[in-house]
């Protein structure tokens, strides 16, 4: 009886957290265009009110990605995220993720891929999510040193891996580091505070292509997550 009580209240959060994130876009959706419209119009104001504005559209863009996490996420607990699978260059893909994440010119994050395409039947956009996910982390725990990036391949599969020279973190954290919400520690999530669903949806995404992520890490060395994807996958979900 207590396991079926548990079940049906899983259920019902999931429910709950659905049907929330569903009914916050609209209202989302309005609040973003008026402060885009007092976003325009900031010079005119006086500075305490423009800071105001820049402030208030950032706030909204965290709000976003929260809800855009939220959503993604009861997709998976409903098994109703389908997988739109194109043949894509995997390679092209991540530099296009690097420069979206780290554009400045004082490059950071160092790729290593082979110099030709590598041709991957993914989902891009959702493959392009969970790199990015992966980048912000190292960048945000990198503690002033490089990110590296390598991309490699065989007959049947391609690899990506992530890694930052940081703080690392405990082998205890390990399985713990892909459970929604949770967070290594306070002064880790110091800088960005995330929304701490971003290594769960990684772990999805990757499950649902087939393929496998892990994750390699030791205080004061740093971390290393890496993802291995089929390089054919039939369109399910």
């Amino acid at each position: 009886q207590q396991i079926s009580r548990l079940e049906n209240l899983s259920k019902l959060q999931q429910r709950f957290v659905s049907d929330v994130s569903h009914e916050l876009r609209t209202p989302l959706t309005t609040i973003r265009m008026a402060s885009q419209v007092i976003f325009a119009a900031r010079e005119n104001f006086e500075p305490t009110v423009a800071r105001s504005a820049e402030l208030l559209i950032s706030q909204i863009e965290r709000f976003e990605s929260l809800l855009t996490d939220l959503l993604e996420v009861s997709r998976f607990d409903a098994q109703a995220a389908i997988l739109e699978i194109e043949a894509i260059d995997i390679v092209a893909l991540i530099k296009e993720t690097i420069d979206y994440v780290h554009p400045s010119q004082d490059r950071i994050i160092h790729l290593n891929a082979p110099n030709s395409p590598v041709i991957v039947d993914v989902d891009p956009r959702r493959i392009q999510r969970i790199i990015r996910n992966l980048i912000s982390n190292a960048i945000d725990h990198r503690e002033g040193k490089d990110v590296d990036v390598r991309i490699s391949e065989t007959e049947n599969e391609v690899s990506i891996g992530v890694r930052d020279y940081g703080h690392g973190f405990n082998y205890s954290d390990k399985k713990l580091l892909f459970e929604r919400f949770w967070r290594a520690d306070s002064s880790r999530a110091r800088t960005t505070g995330g929304t701490g669903l971003g290594l769960s949806i990684v772990k999805h995404v990757v499950k649902n292509h087939g393929g496998e992520v892990k994750v390699w890490s030791a205080p004061g060395v740093g971390s290393t997550f890496a993802i291995r994807l089929p390089v054919t996958k039939e369109k399910s979900i």
